[in-house]
């Protein structure tokens, strides 16, 4: 629980919030005391400690295996519940209400337990679409020439490729073909073939082998669960109570989006109460980000030289352009 004094008040779209004092800290704690219709959870009964040995090859095992630490995070990740409306037909306009509220919450504990495991939690720019070109082999018989696609996943001599190339290694494999300059041949890569970047699909490759219940969101999904979000707080008519609850709890959700994202994204939502709570966390998170990066440019060189300054100055100048571009 945060300890100051921000941190105790809801965030109910009060103007009066310095939402850049808020800490991530004060984002946990306004997700620690969401209005519930479900009472506190009873305690369990902690077993007996381990001895340090067993401790330390247990933490040794989850330091190792990201499958482990993605499990672990689940249990231990608060979850995010709205308050539904209680006897109501399946049917009705409730029963669609509810299905978005049940896609809302299974895709924050998704986010939440990925982001406690480690793991980037939303990736916004890449879409869903990307991963099925990067799991889903096209057959050797459907290409009539070779193209840029054919040699990323078959290569010049037409041997299968356990994975497909990456967009900078496949503008290597174009530029010693077809004499391309780099820019040319990154172009190409980019544009000519289903080509991801190397970040992007290793982080396609841990999202796939992380469980379901932590895997981490696409941009596709990310967009869904901004829907999902908006519906939870058009609540139709009917119980005051539920209403002003869901109401509260979508716009903490709105807000706790704005501050998982280290990277500058529009706001994804239309009405104005969750955009303005989005834009006001996400534009703090990311002054933090760049004043951290700020502070590690005044520590003594790294111990990995001048390509380790350059790295760290790198960082620190994209940090600060996300920030500007928040604050706009």
């Amino acid at each position: 629980m945060c300890e100051s004094e921000a941190s105790l008040r809801s965030f109910d779209g009060d103007p009066s919030i310095d939402a850049s004092a808020a800490s991530d800290r004060e984002v946990s704690a306004l997700l620690t005391d969401l209005p519930s219709a479900h009472g506190a959870k009873a305690a369990r009964t902690e077993a007996a400690a381990p001895s340090l040995g067993l401790r330390l090859r247990a933490w040794k095992r989850r330091l190792n295996d990201p499958a482990k630490r993605a499990r672990r995070a689940a249990r231990v990740t608060r979850q995010i519940r709205f308050v539904y409306f209680a006897h109501v037909d399946d049917d009705s306009l409730f029963g669609e209400y509810h299905h978005e509220l049940v896609t809302a919450e299974v895709l924050l504990d998704r986010m939440l337990t990925a982001r406690v495991s480690g793991m980037r939690a939303i990736h916004p720019s890449l879409p869903g679409d990307a991963e099925e070109r990067l799991f889903q082999r096209p057959p050797r018989g459907s290409f009539t020439q070779v193209t840029p696609e054919y040699i990323r996943w078959y290569g010049r001599t037409g041997v299968r490729r356990d994975l497909p190339m990456v967009r900078e290694e496949l503008a290597i494999e174009l530029m010693g073909e077809y004499a391309y300059s780099y820019p040319d041949a990154l172009d190409i890569a980019a544009h000519h073939s289903g080509a991801l970047a190397r970040d992007d699909q290793t982080w396609l490759l841990t999202r796939a082998k992380a469980p379901i219940a932590c895997r981490p969101l696409h941009g596709t999904e990310f967009r869904q669960l901004a829907r999902a979000i908006e519906a939870a707080y058009d609540v139709p008519h009917g119980d005051t109570t539920v209403a002003l609850a869901n109401k509260d709890i979508a716009r903490r959700a709105a807000a706790m989006l704005g501050a998982v994202l280290d990277e500058y994204v529009a706001t994804p939502f239309t009405r104005p109460e969750l955009a303005q709570a989005y834009a006001d966390f996400h534009s703090a998170h990311l002054q933090r980000v760049a004043a951290a990066t700020r502070l590690k440019g005044l520590l003594p060189m790294p111990v990995t030289g001048v390509l380790g300054w350059f790295s760290a100055k790198r960082a620190r100048i994209y940090a600060e352009v996300q920030a500007r571009l928040a604050g706009r």
